[in-house]
């Protein structure tokens, strides 16, 4: 091999080692990650908002662990609605890091694939239908790990401020979102929620990496609904196919569905109330009024009809 190909051949290596090299454990370990409910908790200041995202947080807590008999509310004890991620080493094998999110973990392997994008191989993805429903009970829908036929498995992780989307092996499908709090947050998070009292000088809600914050003033005003911000519905509400009432309704959202929306359309007064109709997408644990999972539904209702 000649002096040019040699050079050619390290620049190579370089590139690939620039692409493919992570700082991900790093990046992660920097701050405690939770799921972007947390944030309607301190902003509607309303710790019970958790129970609707981990229905088994209504299970009395020496049903689950009677060595624990002793703690009788869940908010007394973090350890119980947490719903956050760590991530450590496990050992120098190939799989040799370790990640747990919410309550179920996976060994993998992370490469970067650009500056604010990784993809995590999973060493083995797959559980059973009993472990499939215990997460669904704590508010992880892991259907993409029932279904897997194959052990490996890979997911994408996008840093966007202090904001952390999992997207599934698609690369396209959100699967879930977690918000960075630092230590003193973290504190002040969980004192909130154990006495229902927030001090909103000791906790800051999550900016993306553009500055914007889904809570700014002017949400949840008539007229003045914000793209990618959360809101529920007042009511049982209809989605609809177009932005009208003249719209094909595809599902009805029971009352309190969280959605995030998506995009604003025309202003129309309905039952006196002047606002956006908006394109909304369901978030986890959204259900019709049959019980009927609608997670990830995409169609539009009325804004006026959201709070």
């Amino acid at each position: 091999m000649n002096k040019r190909m040699m050079l050619a051949a390290l620049l190579l290596v370089s590139v690939v080692m620039a692409v493919f090299g992570t700082d991900f454990e790093e990046r992660i370990s920097k701050k405690s990650w939770y799921r972007d409910y947390f944030n309607e908790v301190v902003y509607r200041k309303d710790r019970n908002i958790l129970v609707e995202h981990q229905p088994r947080l209504k299970e009395p807590y020496s049903d689950i662990d009677p060595s624990f008999a002793e703690i009788t509310y869940w908010f007394d004890d973090a350890g119980r609605y947490w719903d956050r991620i760590n991530c450590h080493k496990w050992d120098d094998s190939e799989y040799g890091c370790y990640i747990r999110i919410g309550m179920g973990g996976f060994r993998y392997k992370a490469n970067k694939v650009a500056p604010d994008l990784y993809k995590l191989e999973l060493e083995d993805v797959r559980i059973s239908q009993k472990e499939y429903e215990e997460l669904l009970e704590r508010g992880h829908d892991r259907r993409f790990a029932l279904d897997a036929t194959e052990p490996g498995y890979s997911l994408y992780f996008r840093f966007d401020g202090e904001y952390l989307y999992i997207y599934l092996e698609d690369g396209k499908t959100l699967h879930e979102t977690y918000c960075a709090y630092d230590e003193s947050e973290e504190k002040a998070l969980q004192e909130a929620i154990r006495t229902n009292e927030f001090d909103m000088t000791k906790i800051t809600l999550p900016r993306h990496g553009d500055g914007t914050c889904d809570y700014e003033s002017g949400r949840g005003v008539p007229g003045k609904k914000i793209v990618d911000g959360l809101y529920r519905a007042k009511e049982n509400l209809r989605l609809r196919e177009t932005g009208s009432t003249s719209g094909k309704a595809i599902t009805t959202m029971q009352a309190n569905t969280c959605v995030k929306i998506l995009s604003l359309g025309k202003e129309e007064t309905i039952d006196g109330i002047t606002d956006n109709w908006v394109q909304v997408e369901t978030q986890f644990g959204a259900n019709d009024t049959e019980g009927k999972l609608i997670h990830g539904e995409v169609g539009w209702c009325f804004g006026g009809y959201l709070k």
